[in-house]
């Protein structure tokens, strides 16, 4: 009898395994499997075949998913990597080189120069690397092992439409291991609706081109709302007893509080501003206008927007850097913040989403926390809402 049952547990695992195994398709099964939805976005089976043909599965990227700077380190041993001198020396460098091409840029589209020159930096050091991923296999594989796979999924289409309409091969198509490409790094969605021929060839190249991923960019922010002229914002300091509840106000408003500049200029009379902590009120200050958040539809973290604004601004020689210190914390982890969102929306509070991202509605559910429950209403998701809110 034991023997009996012991065969019938070896079998039953056995079953199961191979259940499993069955449960999901081999790679290449999976990948063929995408082509109807390629095919009905337009892509033709020569380009898919001839795109997809070998391609195999690389299996280490989903531990590159938990890696990402931007949400590991405090945000200021983010900003003390980004902005540095070298970064500034070398954008300045470039920013001179291609006057001519940024001026046309700057007149056609509004953008700050020199904050397109500032995530050209941040990308891809200024076109000195720009990823040697192959980036069909990237995305595939991404989406293969469930990793948002429905947008990864999407983005396999689009760069098949990219390959197509931009009569690139496969092998021509590089960027980093997150499927982004170019000197500016589009996602290959962004590249078929942003992405433009700014050099006039009839191509257009964001991976060799600077014309081309320069005004790329502007596009891009033009098209998410950037205001010509309007600055992203400053670091300030702020009177004692400011009512922080009220986050935001005009900047004559803001003069009229108290609130300066630490530079020591004056604030606009025109325009704007919210009060933001990128790490508590423990750290520094800034008011940040619309152009802040346009800068973050490039990349949704506070750290890589400040860090973007931050270096066009020592680039252009505008401001200095950064004074006084930086809250040093460790930043909820997705998981957290995700849980946090979850739990505050069982509270009552209005939740505009539960999936990590913190905008600007959650800052102020976030304030709105902090303030009913005695703590400082900075608007800031940190260990200390988290443990208030779970504890």
């Amino acid at each position: 009898m034991r023997l009996l049952l012991h065969a019938l547990t070896v079998l039953a695992t056995t079953l199961t395994v191979f259940d499993i195994a069955a449960a999901k398709p081999k790679f290449e099964n999976y990948v063929e499997s995408l082509y109807p939805a390629a095919a009905a976005a337009g892509v033709s089976w020569d380009t898919f075949h001839a795109a997809t043909k070998g391609m195999t599965y690389d299996g280490k990227l989903v531990g590159l998913t938990k890696s990402q700077p931007e949400f590991k380190r405090s945000i200021g041993q983010y900003l003390d990597k980004r902005v540095t001198s070298g970064q500034i020396n070398n954008g300045r460098a470039k920013a001179k080189k291609y006057q001519r091409t940024l001026d046309s840029i700057e007149r056609k589209y509004g953008v700050d120069r020199y904050v397109l020159v500032s995530i050209w930096g941040m990308e891809t050091n200024y076109g000195g690397y720009i990823g040697k991923s192959d980036t069909l296999r990237s995305i595939a594989s991404l989406a293969y092992a469930g990793y948002r796979r429905e947008l990864f999924e999407k983005e396999f289409v689009n760069a098949l439409l990219v390959l197509q309409t931009e009569k690139m091969s496969r092998s021509q198509m590089r960027g980093s291991w997150a499927g982004a490409v170019g000197q500016t790094q589009f996602m290959p969605s962004s590249f078929i609706e942003y992405a433009v021929d700014h050099s006039g060839d009839g191509k257009r190249d964001l991976w060799s081109s600077e014309a081309d991923a320069l005004a790329s960019a502007a596009n891009y922010l033009k098209q998410k709302g950037w205001k010509p002229g309007a600055p992203w914002g400053y670091q300030v300091t702020l009177p004692k007893n400011i009512d922080l509840t009220k986050a935001d106000d005009s900047f004559a408003g803001w003069t009229r509080r108290g609130v300066a500049r630490t530079d020591g200029k004056p604030l606009p009379s025109k325009g704007d501003a919210t009060l933001f902590f990128p790490s508590g009120v423990e750290g520094l200050a800034f008011l940040v206008t619309d152009n802040f958040f346009v800068i973050k539809e490039y990349n949704f973290s506070d750290a890589y927007a400040l860090a973007v604004a931050h270096l066009a601004d020592r680039i252009a020689d505008r401001t200095p850097s950064f004074s006084g210190t930086w809250n040093v914390e460790r930043p909820l982890n997705k998981e957290e913040r995700v849980a946090l969102q979850h739990e505050l929306k069982k509270m009552g509070y209005p939740v505009p989403r539960t999936d990590g991202r913190v905008n600007l509605p959650m800052r102020e559910v976030i304030r709105m926390y902090q303030a009913r429950n005695g703590m400082t209403p900075d608007g800031h998701m940190d260990e200390d809402v988290y443990n208030a809110v779970f504890n």
